[in-house]
């Protein structure tokens, strides 16, 4: 039996819920020897939630799984039948085939990523802010640019009328921070 690999779209933010309902469905129907694995791409991403950075498992691919599987009318609509699964990505009859190769750099660019995790940030030039420690408490102000690498960001603040410079870091000093609550208010 010829197994491939094939990308099977879902409801987005459903894939957790579509890979069991896949799972228990091909065990309930005794399809097991024409199923090899269904996963979902995942990776480790540090994220900074109220000034604490924090370990979260993020989707790689947001409404998709991968599925390694031996296609034929019967698995084709096992796999389509399942709840929350759109179907098949590419052709709905005749789905291409994910070459192993591909599959293979995909999982390992994770396992790399997660060795390394990065974190993530949500500012954005533009974005309004609120300063909730330090000397500018409860200022608000325009981001007007972001530096990633330094964890920091040039905010510009009205002090006295007037637009001024203020730079801030990303996760808590002994002068000020900017917390997620100024990211989910103001973005």
């Amino acid at each position: 039996m010829d197994k491939n690999w094939y990308i099977v779209q879902t409801y987005s933010s459903y894939e957790n819920k579509a890979k069991k309902s896949l799972e228990e469905r091909i065990e309930r129907e005794g399809f097991e020897d024409y199923f090899d694995e269904v996963f979902i791409p995942t990776e480790q991403v540090t994220e900074i939630r109220n000034g604490k950075k924090i370990q979260v498992t993020r989707k790689v691919f947001n409404g998709y799984v991968f599925v390694r599987m031996a296609l034929n009318d019967q698995t084709w609509h096992l796999v389509n039948d399942t709840p929350k699964v759109v179907g098949f990505l590419g052709n709905r009859r005749d789905p291409p085939p994910v070459p192993e190769e591909q599959v293979r750099r995909i999982t390992e660019k994770i396992e790399e990523g997660s060795a390394a995790a990065t974190t993530t940030y949500n500012f954005q030039q533009g974005a309004r802010v609120r300063v909730i420690d330090g000397n500018f408490l409860d200022f608000t102000g325009t981001i007007e640019e972001v530096n990633e690498e330094k964890e920091k960001l040039r905010v510009l603040v009205e002090i006295f009328g007037r637009p001024t410079p203020v730079e801030l870091d990303f996760l808590r000093s002994e002068e000020r921070r900017v917390g997620k609550e100024c990211r989910s208010r103001w973005s």
